[in-house]
């Protein structure tokens, strides 16, 4: 046992708890960092959209985490109602293949199963074309939530109207401010639709809830923050087929916004000239 003279002293044991603490402490303070720069990164790759574009935006959109639905939460329809979908809507196949993957809260975007070049203009005329075909009850301007993107809105005229005879658009129409959608740089799509077309649009697999949507029974909303709970992200087309699925979601996002069922369903083949 003579070799165990020879070894070296160990330290006081409150000497070595502290060394424990802060190697612990350090080991979670690299990991925080290297996780918050990965973050922060793969915000700046979703691209400019609503937040601020940097670290202050960033940070911003990390706490709403705390807030907002979960990403296997957007999917949940629970709170919407099963009857009461317009028939168009009803009528809609399911979407083919598994749910695009989706990402960001703001800005939220499309990561998978990107519209291809060839669809890209006739998404551009359905929402160019709605508003020329539309122009009662419609205008473009700047998307309120996204500030960089033109966006649907619900004209102010029609949203003051006081004529007790004239339709009434939605309550979620005030609470967006008039605003019913907007296309995206990755030409991902959201929209405002009725809870019940809804819930068939996301059990059919065409879009998901934003996850600044939730619904109305949560402790915690973002209604104050000008999001209603049926304010989803339709998946951007992949053929001609799926274009005209879009149609139909469109039309009867604006037929819920403004009130209206006359809305005329947009051309999406052709660029319509302003009338």
């Amino acid at each position: 046992m003579d070799y165990l003279k020879h070894l070296p002293a160990l330290p006081p044991r409150d000497r070595a708890v502290r060394a424990a603490v802060l190697t612990g402490a350090s080991t979670v303070a690299l990991s925080a960092l290297v996780w918050c720069i990965r973050d922060y990164h793969a915000f700046l790759a979703l691209g400019p959209g609503g937040a601020s574009y940097n670290v202050k935006g960033w940070a911003f959109v990390t706490m709403l985490r705390l807030f907002a639905l979960s990403k296997r939460g957007a999917t949940q329809v629970s709170d919407y109602p099963t009857d009461g979908a317009h028939e168009d809507i009803k009528n809609l196949p399911n979407r083919k293949g598994e749910r695009a993957a989706v990402g960001g809260i703001i800005p939220h975007r499309q990561l998978s199963q990107h519209a291809p070049d060839e669809m890209k203009p006739y998404i551009t005329n359905l929402f160019k074309n709605v508003v020329v075909q539309n122009s009662d009850i419609l205008e473009e301007r700047l998307s309120l939530y996204e500030k960089h993107n033109p966006a649907l809105f619900v004209r102010e005229e029609v949203l003051a109207n006081k004529d007790p005879a004239a339709p009434k658009p939605s309550s979620t129409a005030y609470t967006a401010r008039g605003e019913c959608g907007h296309i995206h740089p990755d030409y991902s799509i959201h929209l405002y639709l009725s809870p019940a077309d809804a819930r068939l649009i996301i059990e059919k697999g065409w879009g998901e809830r934003h996850r600044l949507s939730k619904p109305k029974t949560a402790r915690f909303t973002f209604e104050n923050a000008h999001v209603a709970d049926t304010y989803l992200m339709i998946y951007g087309p992949r053929d001609t087929d799926e274009v005209e699925v879009v149609r139909k979601i469109l039309q009867n996002s604006i037929r819920f916004m403004s009130g209206r069922e006359n809305v005329e369903a947009p051309e999406w083949k052709v660029a319509l000239a302003p009338k």
